[in-house]
């Protein structure tokens, strides 16, 4: 509530400045008074030489009074407190009582003067001027209070004795009005030097709040970074798991009926995993938790990488996937632009009807490399083309079925784009497609062999050949791999962790010729860590994937290297397609 209060402090300055004035006034109250208190005990036994004891106890008795109201008027804000509402109505009172004490003040010296003793005259004016500038430091804080006060003690007085003193005595009145032109000028310096003071403490006051309103909002986005983090690698374990146990029961499944019942099993699995994605990656981008790690990065053979994931699903569908790609390189995140493609590459083909064609062309052009996804299906009409970039907005989905995702597939592609500093064109037209256009800064082909991907399908390529060897903590992804690869012909051994996977390598009577391990293991070891452990072991670049649960983790090193990143959950036909091009080029380089 205070850090709340102090940035809506920020928005009302003047009533700020009013409340800090009237604290300020309420903490000296009670010094003020005493100091008050002393000098007209002092100046009440000074003025019984000089007239009548009786008057002047009068006198002493009426400004003490009014001592006790100032002191009351904090007394009856103490229990409900000062606040920005009520500052204002404090003040006003407060002016009205510095004023009512000047008329005593005033007055007082007035009906105790004998205007033809100089004496007198002296021990009067001595003290009201002593009085009136004694109150300029404890009423700085607010300079209509010090008015009030001066204007009601020094100008009754200073008019008296001009005009009833004879000359020059009567130059006492003169004096004091001199003396109220300069307390005047002096309060005003003094209330300028209390409020750049006050100004000065509420910035000091507010920075602190938003120093602290920082450090709970960076606490709270690191706290939603780690809890994204263990939540995309929980939650997709168990998807990950469920589809390969889907794949295995698929190989076993013969009934016609059976197998339709599978399809849909199947179609609400990828809906979940579509729906955790999506869900993930912006929580990721909102949090600033997805950090993007330029590189040269080859992108004809990033494109037909990613083609090849959707080759699999578009065929199901009986949609076309024409592939158009030329050598061509930019400098980018391959992760982020990577997820760029697929979630346009799924879009393409979740909106194209059997019989239409999705077209990938990547072409180098001049100082820029575009990359183009064009399809012929249903098109988004000019007046939606806004608003499919908006969260949770799908177009035809009114039903809001879930098997068609949230709606956030295209958010997300923008604010990548714009993280990677990507030029994006959508042109799109009801009924006959939708193309978007790519574009971004060419740079140099890099030089890394393993970045290069075949133009042409290896030879051979079946995965019964391979030997494989699972790393992962997980019993029901292991399980739930192995069967699968099993039934595809591959030889399967599975270790829990990178130790587990060295003691089993000296049992094993085959070497495995690929590996495929989990990003994240227990006892805070990575999947990279393990992948080099045993290449070093085997002394041997084995060929390796790396699968993941978070497109944020630190896996620049897979990137770089000779290691196949896969996002979980991955669909064992896309694992099927990578264990052909892995495992054939393992067995080729052989």
């Amino acid at each position: 509530m205070e850090d709340r209060r102090g940035l809506e402090e920020l928005r009302l300055a003047p009533e700020t400045l009013n409340l800090r004035r009237a604290e300020l006034l309420k903490e000296r109250a009670r010094s003020s008074a005493l100091a008050v208190f002393l000098l007209l005990s002092l100046y009440a036994v000074i003025l019984t030489f000089t007239a009548p004891i009786p008057d002047v106890a009068l006198w002493a008795a009426a400004a003490a009074a009014m001592i006790g109201i100032t002191l009351l008027l904090p007394a009856l804000y103490r229990k409900r407190g000062l606040n920005l509402a009520n500052a204002r109505n404090y003040l006003f009172w407060h002016a009205a009582t510095a004023a009512a004490t000047g008329l005593v003040w005033g007055l007082g010296a007035v009906w105790l003067t004998d205007p033809a003793s100089d004496i007198s005259i002296y021990s009067t004016g001595i003290m009201l001027l002593s009085l009136t500038l004694g109150g300029i430091s404890p009423q700085s804080a607010y300079r209509r209070s010090y008015v009030a006060l001066a204007t009601c003690a020094l100008l009754p007085y200073a008019g008296w004795i001009s005009f009833a003193a004879d000359w020059p005595l009567s130059a006492v009145g003169i004096g004091a009005l001199f003396a109220y032109v300069f307390f005047m000028s002096a309060s005003a310096r003094v209330e300028i030097a209390t409020r750049d003071a006050i100004a000065v403490e509420h910035n000091r006051r507010l920075m602190e709040t938003l120093a602290r309103q920082h450090e709970a909002l960076q606490k709270a986005s690191e706290e939603k970074t780690r809890f994204l983090a263990a939540t995309s690698h929980d939650l997709a374990q168990p998807l990950h798991a469920q589809g390969f146990f889907l794949a295995a029961l698929r190989e076993r499944t013969r009934d016609a009926a059976q197998i339709e019942l599978l399809d849909k099993i199947e179609a609400s699995w990828r809906g979940l995993g579509s729906l955790l994605d999506g869900l993930l990656d912006i929580s990721r981008l909102d949090a600033g938790a997805i950090v993007a790690d330029f590189r040269h990065v080859n992108l004809a053979a990033l494109a037909r990488r990613i083609a090849d994931e959707f080759s699999a699903a578009a065929e199901s569908k009986g949609v076309r996937l024409d592939i158009d790609i030329a050598p061509a390189a930019a400098r980018t995140d391959p992760i982020l632009f990577g997820r760029i493609l697929r979630n346009l590459l799924s879009n393409a083909i979740k909106f194209t009807d059997a019989g239409g064609t999705v077209t990938l062309s990547v072409r180098p052009d001049g100082k820029q490399a575009t990359v183009t996804i064009a399809d012929t299906g249903i098109g988004i009409a000019a007046a939606q083309q806004q608003s499919v970039f908006q969260e949770y907005v799908q177009l035809g989905n009114r039903e809001r079925n879930r098997e068609k995702g949230l709606g956030l597939g295209l958010s997300i592609v923008r604010r990548l784009a714009a993280m990677l500093d990507i030029e994006m064109a959508l042109t799109s037209e009801p009924g006959k497609g939708t193309c978007f256009v790519l574009t971004m800064p060419s740079a140099a082909m890099p030089q890394d062999a393993n970045e290069k991907m075949p133009e042409q399908p290896l030879p051979d390529a079946r995965v019964d050949h391979i030997c494989a060897l699972i790393v992962d903590d997980e019993d029901a992804i292991r399980n739930g791999m192995s069967t699968v690869l099993s039934s595809w012909g591959c030889q399967v051994y599975t270790a829990e962790s990178g130790d587990d996977a060295v003691r089993l390598l000296d049992r094993m009577d085959v070497m495995p010729n690929v590996l495929i391990v989990d990003q994240r293991l227990g006892a805070d070891e990575t999947g990279m860590q393990v992948i080099e452990r045993i290449r070093d072991e085997l002394n041997d670049e084995i060929a390796a994937v790396m699968m993941t649960g978070d497109i944020s983790a630190d896996i620049s090193g897979a990137a770089a290297g000779s290691v196949r990143i896969l996002h979980k959950p991955v669909e064992p036909a896309l694992l099927y397609g990578v264990l052909r091009e892995t495992g054939g080029a393992a067995r080729l380089n052989r």
